[in-house]
């Protein structure tokens, strides 16, 4: 079958490999793709305007259709993929206010008694006055949409609460989100459902800060490690019952049609597992660990999903017990001053690892990528063990030729 994966960066691109492996997968359309893809000989990339000029590309030519960035849920694809017809892994547009909404994501906790932070929904300087008054262990100001990283800040005092607050509400508006401050370890629980049956796809940790030692501004994301070396059987277990079977039960009885992966993001605190947000496709860096390990028929398993026939057998057998750990190679100053031009060459270098890369083209004058994102590639390396995946994926780095660009050397240390 032809698949279309729409995105460009390295969650995409390791899509693109792992669909790639399925032996019922005649050509992978990626659109728009980046020009890493290029290696996989049956990936082609095609650009797009708007979601009308993607149906008529994919109408009678396309079996399945895999989102990659929740922009695409946001700005009705999926929806638009649906009503011609075309199977889709991906949230219909109601559904997936459950990432693009942090209130509606709230609310729903609530209403269906998912464990989550203490939350308070403000839409006026009054009534974040009055949450402050009334609670004033408040230290994590959100704002309901996307904000590309911007819409989030974890205070250390009440003072910068407040002050976070007011800002964000003349910046993005109304409404805003009050939560306290979780401690504990954070860690991602990934699904794929189609609305009623739902399969485990294995969990993360995510290494969200930009230096080693957890320190540092908030990024997109400088590596992960897969499965979470934090989950224990008895926390597996907490997680399903008390958090996976009630939102997907939530959600049939919302009446939200979702047929993808959804990504939990928890903090595994002392009295339990809490969900901090979710995220309504695969993450990035995550993906790259999570389908690397993948050793099934992810085409078949995806499709059946989209056509909402999924059915447990063989999802857990197929990731084994092997761990993945993939490591970001970022510009240098990632996030917040990333002038210099970065130098990434050497590919041919990397024994034991894959490298996935994020949006970027050819030189004009030379064989050279050029980026146009902060993040530049995930270099990503399958082991036995934690440990050996690890070596293998920090003797790649090494070998590659690297300038003006910045990377984690803590990814996969137990103890970070």
């Amino acid at each position: 079958m032809n698949i279309l994966v729409l995105g460009s960066g390295a969650r995409e691109h390791s899509m693109v490999y792992a669909l790639a492996r399925s032996p019922s997968v005649h050509q992978i359309i990626a659109c728009p793709g980046n020009v890493g893809m290029s290696s996989t000989g049956i990936c082609k990339r095609v650009p797009f305007r708007d979601n009308s000029e993607l149906v008529r590309l994919c109408k009678d030519t396309v079996a399945l259709a895999v989102v990659g960035s929740s922009k695409f849920v946001e700005d009705g694809t999926v929806d638009a993929l649906v009503l011609a017809g075309i199977p889709v892994i991906g949230p219909a547009e109601d559904a997936g206010r459950i990432e693009t909404s942090k209130a509606f994501a709230a609310k729903f906790m609530a209403r269906h008694h998912i464990p989550s932070p203490r939350t308070h929904i403000v839409v006026n300087a009054a009534e974040i006055e009055a949450a402050f008054g009334s609670d004033p262990k408040i230290r994590v100001v959100k704002c309901d949409g996307f904000s590309h990283g911007a819409g989030v800040v974890v205070a250390e005092t009440l003072e910068e609460a407040k002050a976070a607050a007011v800002k964000f509400l003349k910046r993005h508006g109304a409404p805003l989100i009050l939560q306290e401050r979780l401690e504990g370890v954070e860690c991602s629980y990934t699904i794929l459902t189609d609305g009623q049956q739902w399969v485990s796809f294995s969990s993360c940790r995510d290494y969200k800060r930009a230096d080693d030692g957890e320190v540092g501004p908030t990024t997109g994301g400088m590596g992960a490690v897969s499965p979470s070396p934090d989950l224990t059987p008895e926390l597996d277990r907490k997680i399903i019952e008390s958090i996976v079977e009630p939102v997907v039960c939530g959600m049939k009885d919302d009446n939200l049609l979702y047929r993808g992966f959804l990504s939990i993001q928890l903090m595994l605190t002392p009295l339990g597992p809490r969900v901090l947000e979710f995220n309504a496709r695969l993450g990035d860096p995550e993906t790259q660990s999570i389908l690397t390990r993948f050793r099934g028929d992810l085409a078949g398993l995806l499709k059946d999903c989209a056509m909402g026939c999924l059915t447990s057998v063989g999802s857990e057998v197929a990731f084994g017990r092997h761990a993945a750990v993939s490591v970001v190679v970022a510009r240098e100053g990632y996030p917040d001053n990333e002038a210099e031009e970065p130098v990434v060459r050497g590919f041919e270098r990397v024994r034991d690892s894959l490298v996935f890369f994020s949006n970027c083209r050819r030189s004009d004058d030379s064989e050279d990528y050029r980026f146009k994102s902060g993040r530049l590639i995930s270099v990503t390396a399958v082991g036995e063990t934690l440990d050996e995946a690890r070596d293998k994926c920090y003797k790649d780095i090494a070998r590659l030729e690297l300038g003006n660009v910045k990377y984690r050397r803590d990814i996969g240390l137990i103890d970070q």
